[in-house]
Parts: structure tokens; C-alpha cells; sequence
């Protein structure tokens, strides 16, 4: 289990005003409760991006990470332990769906936002529109720069890129809007649930500069060093 207790910066002044200006006297608990946050393979939580977005949104906010290393009992247990440390708003990335609708009953009032995958029972969701394409021998759904890596090299023609940042950073914007109770723009309404949806893409060789390095997903220096430096030059990725 690793846990994680930040206090957050105060950096209001570029944020915008509707969700700026949430101060509190003492801190308010947002609680990230993650399916296996060691796991590479396992997208698409970005708890570094979360952690950062949350501390741009909210003065006086503090962030615990909760990781369950990938077994549903031992995420039970540290929604317990969040819930008695008073969390303001839960954050589950759930283990298994149906053993934690359970969870989503246990929080009581405290809100919950479903990450990843829909858990029933929670009042938000961020995950993907739809599934990512199932992986197979000639596209790499592994961790972004090992999977890029891969298809420069040429064992994968494509990637399955999922945008594990924006999506952290959407969950952090709608627990911050649960603490203050300010309303998050963009929601759409999924299974009688407001979502916020986004999707995954197939990225081909011909796309990782386009798509990856350029939205600074992948670092160019990560991708084109050791074995796939001379690859990279011959591709023209630098």
C-alpha cells in the first residue's frame, strides 16, 4: 500500500473563476483511491497530474492517494480509512465495478467520482467514451513511452493512446467543483450519471510527433535514446 499526503500550493491567480477562489480554513480532504497506481499497464490514472490540478484549483485543498495495488479487498479497506480521515470527495479508480458499488454506498453523503470506469451508486464519472481498442499483436496498448518505443522500432505498427492526463485532470476539476459545490462545465450524462467522456486513439508511426510529442505526452529524448535513436533520425521524428 502507498500512501501519499501533499499540501497544495496556493496558485489561484491564472485559474478561472469558477473555480478559483476556494479557501478554507483548514483542509479539505480529496481522496484518490487508486485501482494499482504502480501498475504502467494499467491506465489511465495520472495521480501526479491530479495531484498538481487539484493544488492549481483549489487554496487550502490537500490530496491522498490511496493505492490498492490491484485487490478489491484492500481497496474497501482504504475507502474505509479515507471516509475516517474525513475526505470531502472520493475519487475511486475501481479494482472491480461490482465490488465497489459497495464502496459508493459506504461514502454515504461524501460524493464520489468514478474514474476510469462507471461504478454504480457514484454521482460522477470520468473514463473513456467507449473502450479502448483490445490489444494485439500489431498494436501496443502498454505504457505511453515503452508502447511508442515499440511501434518507432517497428515490433508494433500502432499504439492505443488513452489521455491519462486530461482525464486526471478533469477528475481533479470536478472533485474540487464537488468540494466547493461549483458547478464543472462540459458534462454530458452517461447511464443517468454526468460524465465527462473521452476517447482513445490508434496512433500509427506516421502520428507519435503529431500526437505524442508534440503534446508533450512523450518526451522526444525518451523516445529516440539507445536502440531507437538511429530509427528516430531515419523517420525524421529529430
Amino acid at each position: 500500500m502507498r500512501r501519499r499526503l501533499s499540501a497544495l500550493a496556493l496558485i489561484a491567480a491564472a485559474l478561472p473563476t469558477s473555480l478559483a477562489g476556494c479557501r478554507y480554513d483548514d483542509p479539505v480532504l480529496v481522496a484518490f483511491v487508486a485501482a494499482d497506481a504502480e501498475d504502467t499497464h494499467a491506465q489511465p490514472a495520472d495521480i501526479e497530474a491530479f495531484e498538481q490540478r487539484v493544488g492549481q484549483r483549489c487554496d487550502g485543498c490537500a490530496v491522498e492517494v490511496y493505492d490498492a495495488s490491484g485487490d478489491a479487498d484492500t481497496q474497501a479497506r482504504l475507502v474505509d480509512q479515507a471516509l475516517a480521515a474525513g475526505a470531502a470527495v472520493l475519487v475511486l479508480e475501481p479494482v472491480d465495478v461490482e465490488a465497489a458499488e459497495e464502496l459508493t454506498t459506504r461514502a454515504g453523503e461524501v460524493p464520489v467520482v468514478a474514474f476510469g470506469e462507471l461504478v454504480p451508486g457514484a454521482d460522477r464519472f470520468v473514463g473513456l467514451d467507449s473502450a479502448p481498442p483490445d490489444g494485439s499483436s500489431d498494436t501496443d496498448a502498454g505504457d505511453d513511452v515503452e508502447a511508442a518505443r515499440d511501434v518507432v522500432s517497428g515490433k508494433s505498427r500502432s499504439m492505443v493512446f488513452v489521455p491519462a492526463r486530461a482525464m486526471s485532470e478533469q477528475a481533479a476539476d470536478v472533485a474540487v467543483g464537488l468540494a466547493s459545490q461549483t458547478p464543472v462545465d462540459g458534462a454530458t450524462e452517461h447511464e443517468g450519471v454526468p460524465a465527462w467522456l473521452f476517447e482513445s486513439e490508434v496512433v500509427t508511426r506516421d502520428e507519435l510527433a503529431e500526437v505524442l510529442v508534440k503534446e508533450g505526452v512523450v518526451d522526444l529524448d525518451a523516445l529516440c535514446s539507445g536502440e531507437t535513436a538511429r530509427r528516430c533520425a531515419d523517420l525524421g521524428l529529430r
